[in-house]
């Protein structure tokens, strides 16, 4: 028998008879390295220096009996194993020995060198269980130690739910979770509307047993805006998985950056798109409304033209006619002053009672706001949006009605655009790339304001496209 290090187990040996001592280790040293001594003050001065991994001890003896000799050294050495020797088992040194120094065995003095061999043996395997059992359990502690100043100090928070979601344990309060929710289910901190997302993602490493990264508008979304990137990891055991263990992180901010260069880019392009618009309606549209009065104040002259020229005269006065009002429309798609002038409301108002008188479908338009949005950002985004997705409707849909809704509750905008037309695949018509490319920028105005964009729609059963913006603190309604 052989310990760790490949050397012989030693084995401490105190006996106030030499003869003793001379005779176990003569039997013993082919197992084992013996250790003897007679003088139990030697004895201890040793163990404190030296570790053995089983100590025999004779019971009876002159100046320190055995049980008073292990309890010296219990401190000492915890991790080793005892065995008492004595003439004859006494039921009360039995219990003494039990309950003082946690004996492993007694054992008789005899010739029987291979029993004590055997039990030196258990006593050394359990010797080494104890201490393989100490040694992990500590390295535990330490692991768990080092887990709790990363978890603590991390600037991000560490949730373990069960398979359902059930929060097991949280390193810190965090955002709109706080260490007292412990019990609680991790989705009832999560926005409804971003509540399938997540639940997916969930399904996803439970199946696949891989992390899933999934970014959402945070648990106190309504009353600090702000955002989390999430990894959701699988804890398994024996390959099956168990619960989950997520790491969310604040990323407002970088979202926060995200949406501002955005919403640049688009103020740019609005700016642009503004300075084109009017000089076509201060230029190139005066130019041609003058050229048109131009040919109106000659009245009838085509008439005593010869025929041939009549007809070019006549040409030229309709596509003259015709550049107008092309002309009228680019300058309204360009940057509708409308909504400058008169808010997202009246202007929306306004185009669909046109559609209306030039159209075969049914549009219908309801609000509960009173009040313009001080933001004209967020008018003209929203205009925008609502813009794209009637074009998309004309185009595609064939509807027959169509909804407008724009209402405010609990300080979020929600703007809800339906039809009852032939409807699309979403996933396919996202992925096609040039074709989906209104709907793209539909998606990064919204972004651009810190709201969120869901379009819902199934072959046949129409389409819904809802728009969710928060109005921030300085956001305010105009009166």
């Amino acid at each position: 028998m052989l310990n760790a290090a490949g050397q012989k187990p030693k084995v401490f040996y105190l006996d106030d008879d030499e003869i003793n001592i001379i005779l176990v280790t003569a039997h013993l040293e082919d197992k084992y390295e013996v250790i003897g001594e007679d003088n139990p003050i030697k004895a201890i001065d040793y163990l404190k220096k030296n570790e053995v991994d089983v100590i025999l001890t004779d019971q009876i003896m002159p100046t320190m009996d055995g049980i008073e000799f292990l309890s010296k050294i219990k401190t000492i050495q915890p991790e080793v194993g005892r065995i008492l020797l004595t003439g004859v088992v006494n039921q009360d040194v039995m219990l003494q020995a039990i309950n003082q120094v946690d004996i492993y065995r007694f054992h008789e003095k005899t010739h029987n060198f291979e029993a004590l061999k055997l039990d030196i043996d258990n006593a050394y395997l359990m010797a080494k269980a104890v201490r393989q059992k100490n040694y992990y359990h500590k390295q535990l502690q330490q692991t768990l130690e080092k887990y709790k100043l990363i978890s603590e100090n991390v600037p991000a928070q560490i949730i373990q739910t069960d398979t359902q979601g059930v929060i097991k344990e949280i390193n810190k309060s965090y955002g709109g979770i706080k260490v007292t929710d412990v019990g609680k289910n991790i989705t009832n901190f999560i926005p409804e509307d971003e509540l399938k997302s997540f639940v997916t993602a969930m399904s996803k490493v439970q199946k696949h047993k891989k992390n899933v990264n999934i970014i959402t508008r945070g648990f106190d979304f309504y009353q600090k805006y702000n955002w989390y990137s999430t990894l959701i990891g699988p804890l398994t055991s024996k390959d099956e998985v168990y619960g989950f263990m997520m790491v969310s992180q604040d990323i407002t901010e970088r979202v926060l950056g995200e949406e501002r260069i955005m919403s640049a880019v688009l103020e740019a392009e609005d700016r642009q798109k503004s300075r084109i618009a009017r000089d076509i309606h201060d230029g190139l549209q005066q130019t041609l409304t003058i050229a048109l009065m131009n040919f109106e104040s000659v009245g009838n002259v085509f008439k005593i033209m010869e025929e041939s020229k009549a007809e070019k005269y006549m040409r030229g006065f309709q596509f003259l006619e015709k550049g107008l009002h092309e002309t009228r429309n680019i300058a309204y798609s360009l940057i509708p002053k409308a909504v400058e002038d008169f808010g997202y409301i009246e202007t929306v108002k306004n185009l669909l009672d046109e559609l209306n008188n030039t159209t075969s479908a049914k549009f219908r338009f309801y609000t509960n706001l009173k009040e313009r949005v001080e933001n004209q950002n967020i008018e003209y985004n929203l205009f925008r949006i609502t813009q794209e997705s009637l074009n998309n409707i004309l185009k595609y849909a064939e509807a027959e009605e169509v909804f407008v809704q724009l209402v405010l509750q609990d300080n979020i905008l929600q703007l809800m655009i339906e039809d009852d037309g032939k409807g699309f695949n979403t996933e396919e018509t996202l992925n096609e790339g040039t074709s989906s490319l209104g709907l793209f920028n539909m998606r990064k105005r919204t972004e651009s304001l810190s709201g969120k964009m869901v379009i819902d729609s199934i072959p046949g059963k129409g389409t819904l496209i809802y728009v969710e913006i928060p109005l921030k603190p300085q956001t305010r309604t105009l009166k």
